[in-house]
């Protein structure tokens, strides 16, 4: 009788768990992430943020559009934190189309004496990293879909450019794949945008913004006049503030 109950109690929680699901995805669908395109960047503008870890400031990220050719931009983004007495120095450059379709992304990342490096190309539906480090070579490779994009997760400018690209809607729910050069494959993405503006404080001042939250990797993007001014990592404790003024 007891092995009864047991098996009647595992399907009484898998039914319920259906029926969440069933529920969840029927009243807030989740469709494809709109990219209707990059808008005109404005070109030599540096953006920085404070990087908190903790809710005490660790450093800075900041970055720049240097530049457009042929309809593709070029952005350079460095990071430099300090944790525990040891220094993190990150540099990137990446290039993408007025789609934000990624066509190369190089990042050198040092530590110490430590140096890696990432170099990442997009050809022929695949995406291929080669990274260097301790004197060896790695080199991944799997396929791209076309409406695949490349983001950082701990660089808040892949994900404002990104997030400028898209017309989302408040209480929708978009699902994408993204491919993130550290983490060193395609992750399946999922973004909520929140009804209405939530308060943030900025330097004394405070800004009504539209919160999208993701999912998968726990974060959370402040939005202000379409610019994002305010990126948390939940799961690692982060925060990346924009410098306004």
């Amino acid at each position: 009788m007891k092995r009864i109950h047991i098996l009647a109690g595992v399907i009484l929680i898998l039914a319920s768990s259906f029926v969440i699901e069933y529920y969840t995805n029927s009243r807030f669908p989740t469709t494809a992430l709109p990219l209707i395109g990059v808008p005109e960047l404005p070109i030599g503008e540096t953006n920085e943020f404070t990087c908190i870890r903790e809710m005490e400031p660790v450093g800075t990220y900041s970055y720049t559009v240097t530049g457009k050719s042929g309809g593709v931009y070029t952005m350079l983004s460095a990071t430099d934190v300090s944790v525990e007495g040891k220094r993190l120095q990150l540099t990137s450059s990446f290039t993408f189309d007025e789609v934000y379709r990624p066509e190369l992304y190089m990042l050198t990342v040092e530590q110490g004496e430590e140096t890696n490096k990432f170099n990442v190309t997009f050809s022929g539906g695949n995406v291929t990293s080669t990274v260097q480090f301790s004197n060896e070579s790695v080199t991944l490779s799997e396929p791209f879909p076309d409406d695949a994009f490349l983001v950082e997760n701990n660089m808040p400018g892949f994900w404002d450019i990104l997030l400028r690209s898209t017309a989302l809607k408040e209480g929708q729910r978009y699902k994408a794949q993204a491919y993130i050069p550290q983490g060193g494959r395609m992750f399946d993405l999922e973004f909520y945008v929140n009804e209405g503006t939530k308060p943030l404080t900025i330097g004394g001042d405070e800004y009504a913004c539209t919160l999208i939250q993701e999912s998968k990797l726990s974060l959370s993007f402040y939005l202000y006049e379409g610019e994002l001014v305010q990126m948390r990592d939940t799961g690692q404790d982060i925060i990346f503030q924009k410098i306004i003024g």
